[in-house]
């Protein structure tokens, strides 16, 4: 083991001595180096209190300075100088070139001592994603109409660029592609010429888009075969509990795409999709249905695997409510004859979902009797007809006194 180590000894302290150097340098280089004497350095600008509405169109120069003191302290990778955006606004301003005191150091030159800046109010905008597919499916295939979740973004950014912009933009390749793709891109801008969108410094993205990628399906078939876009039906079965009533049931995608022959998507003009189970339902449930437990009709496909979320809304059972002081009208009083004394207000007993019946009032309640082809006398029991609002009915038929007389001049 001794005689191992002995070995090529020369060689390893040689290695161990450079190894050492090595270290030694690397740390001197990131180490803090001072200002001695009289120096010129380039450092850079930063902006300070920028407004969190504006953005900086014009590319930040460099600044060259020129510092005379003694400061061993001083890490002059640390140094910059700074222009102060305070209380600034959009357009074109001229601000001061600025630098903060160093302790023992005194400022000689500070070169640019001034800046014009282009500044930009920061918007937001939603814009389309359009999808644009590059390249060419296998041979004997061919690409059906691409889908996006979300169509749309929020596009934040300087509002001179968000103005010309019309479109967000996903790039999907189909390159040989012979299964329906998939994929989750980013979402990316182009001007009206199809170039890419920069700012000043084409290295800081100016736009951001929330999302910043979306799902895109681009459903890849066999030549020769047509796509459709059908509606969904969502279907329930049962009866929610406590009391409580379907309010709806919808699926969510609305549409899908199919694949088929001509002949085989003629008449398919609707998917149904469940029925979902709702018994004893007291609050709104999601069901999730895989495309692949769905029948299509022959030679139809789906143009790729989707999941439906199909929303079973429950909502309070119909409630009682009554209303009181609702002024009961006479029609069709024959020629002649007159009401003898008016007929009072009643109360009216409504039934109803709670939405609807909670927002009824007496003035959307009309009441009436109907007097057409009666002569002057005392009518009891005379039956009452309404008109309601919308959701809202009458609980049993009102009847009222209707006295009538001779029309006296």
């Amino acid at each position: 083991m001794r005689e191992m180590f002995k070995r090529n000894l020369g060689y390893k302290i040689v290695s161990l001595i450079l190894a050492v150097l090595f270290w030694l340098w690397v740390n001197n280089q990131t180490s803090v180096q001072g200002i001695y004497g009289d120096q010129t350095l380039t450092i850079p600008l930063v902006l300070r209190n920028q407004p969190s509405n504006i953005m900086v169109m014009t590319k930040l120069p460099e600044v060259h300075v020129r510092l005379k003191g003694n400061n061993p302290s001083i890490n002059v990778k640390d140094l910059y100088a700074y222009v102060d955006l305070a209380g600034s606004g959009p357009g074109k301003h001229n601000f001061a070139v600025q630098m903060d005191p160093q302790p023992q150091i005194r400022m000689l030159d500070l070169e640019p001592s001034t800046v014009t800046l282009q500044l930009d109010s920061v918007q937001e905008k939603a814009l389309p994603v359009h999808v644009d597919l590059t390249g060419t499916p296998a041979e004997g295939y061919q690409a059906g109409q691409p889908m996006v979740k979300p169509a749309s973004v929020n596009v934040r950014g300087p509002g001179t660029i968000l103005n010309e912009l019309n479109k967000a933009i996903v790039e999907v390749s189909l390159t040989g592609k012979k299964d329906t793709v998939v994929t989750s891109s980013p979402v990316l801008f182009r001007d009206k010429k199809g170039n890419p969108v920069y700012g000043p410094d084409p290295s800081v993205e100016v736009l951001s888009a929330s999302p910043s990628s979306v799902d895109v399906v681009v459903p890849i078939q066999p030549q020769g075969l047509n796509s459709k876009d059908i509606p969904i039906h969502a279907l329930a079965q049962g009866s929610p509990g406590g009391g409580m009533v379907l309010g709806s049931v919808v699926s969510i995608p609305g549409d899908v795409q199919v694949f088929g022959t001509a002949e085989a998507l003629k008449g398919f003009d609707a998917l149904k999709v469940g029925p979902v189970d709702v018994s004893g339902l007291t609050a709104d449930k999601s069901f999730s249905i895989s495309s692949d437990k769905i029948t299509l009709p022959q030679g139809v496909s789906f143009a790729a695997p989707t999941t439906f979320n199909v929303l079973a809304q429950i909502l309070p059972g119909p409630v009682e409510k009554t209303v009181s002081n609702v002024a009961v009208t006479v029609r069709n009083l024959a020629a002649g004859v007159e009401q003898a004394q008016a007929i009072p207000p009643i109360s009216a007993t409504l039934k109803g979902l709670p939405a609807a019946l909670n927002s009824a009032t007496a003035e959307q309640i009309q009441l009436w009797v109907d007097a057409g082809g009666l002569a002057p006398g005392k009518y009891p029991d005379t039956r009452v007809y309404w008109q309601l609002p919308p959701g809202v009915e009458m609980v049993g038929t009102p009847k009222v006194t209707l006295s009538l007389k001779a029309h006296t001049s």
